[in-house]
């Protein structure tokens, strides 16, 4: 019998074949760890979970106004905004006008992704990062940050939700002349 499709240890997602890595999480599809069962509430335990993004073309990939949001593995964004605030998060009822990246079909409960982890906003620098107070924590550039302070997310900054990995791609934009 042939095997035409392999799944991830890690988020147990079904990838193509000849996949080296996880199309959803990233995580090498060549080695499997002996344990790869990823419960919430642990994430200390990152074998498996790429360490570094791998270098891409980045000018190509970066929209004109807003954000662009990639995972290890991928050449297409997995979020795409010009909002000036987003919550990242899982199955989230959205209210009003609220803008979510929902990574529930990234198996992200077995992530560590809480329904309303962190929150991305657009300041005059460029954009910042939050922790919504998160039970798995979110950390910037490998940095783990302290729940409800805001942090300077720079172009081309990692960003780790629970076990999912990020790359955080934007323009920055000239601010506005003064009105007179």
């Amino acid at each position: 019998m042939e095997i035409l499709e392999k799944f991830c240890p890690i988020c147990k997602n079904k990838n193509e074949r000849s996949a080296g890595v996880c199309k959803y999480c990233g995580a090498s599809l060549q080695e499997y760890p002996t344990s790869a069962a990823a419960t919430t509430r642990n994430t200390n335990d990152l074998s498996g979970v790429p360490v570094r993004i791998g270098e891409v073309p980045l000018d190509t990939l970066i929209p004109a106004e807003g954000i662009a949001i990639y995972v290890p593995g991928t050449v297409s964004p997995v979020f795409l905004s010009s909002k000036k605030e987003f919550i990242i998060g899982r199955k989230l009822e959205v209210t009003g006008t609220e803008t979510i990246l929902d990574l529930s079909d990234m198996n992200g409960f077995d992530m560590g992704i809480s329904r309303r982890h962190a929150t991305i906003r657009q300041v005059e620098s460029g954009y910042e990062v939050m922790d919504l107070a998160s039970t798995n924590g979110t950390w910037l550039n490998d940095e783990r940050l302290v729940p409800n302070k805001p942090y300077p997310l720079a172009n081309k900054s990692q960003l780790r939700v629970g076990r999912l990995r990020f790359l955080v791609l934007y323009r920055l934009v000239s601010p506005n002349p003064a009105k007179k």
